[in-house]
């Protein structure tokens, strides 16, 4: 389940993608790209404004959210686009 914090949906782990999942090596992106990003909470799946902060084959880390208020989760890479 979804943790609420400050009237904010925050995703635990188990909603990022498993490590098996994700395939390897994970590359760091710096500076981060800005995309458009899929997110799959327990009720609902939202559209966000994120940045990719590392990638492998399949998958991409997505943070979004400012200063102690970001999260962030593995999420397939079909997810995002650039934004």
């Amino acid at each position: 389940m979804a943790k609420r914090r400050r009237d904010r949906w925050a995703l635990r782990q188990d909603y990022s993608l498993p490590e098996a999942a994700r395939g390897g090596p994970d590359y760091d992106v710096s500076p981060p790209d800005p995309v458009l990003c899929w997110l799959q909470y327990p009720d609902r799946i939202l559209e966000v404004e994120a940045r990719v902060i590392a990638y492998t084959e399949r998958a991409v880390l997505v943070e979004w959210g400012f200063g102690q208020a970001a999260d962030c989760a593995w999420v397939w890479r079909d997810a995002v686009v650039p934004h």
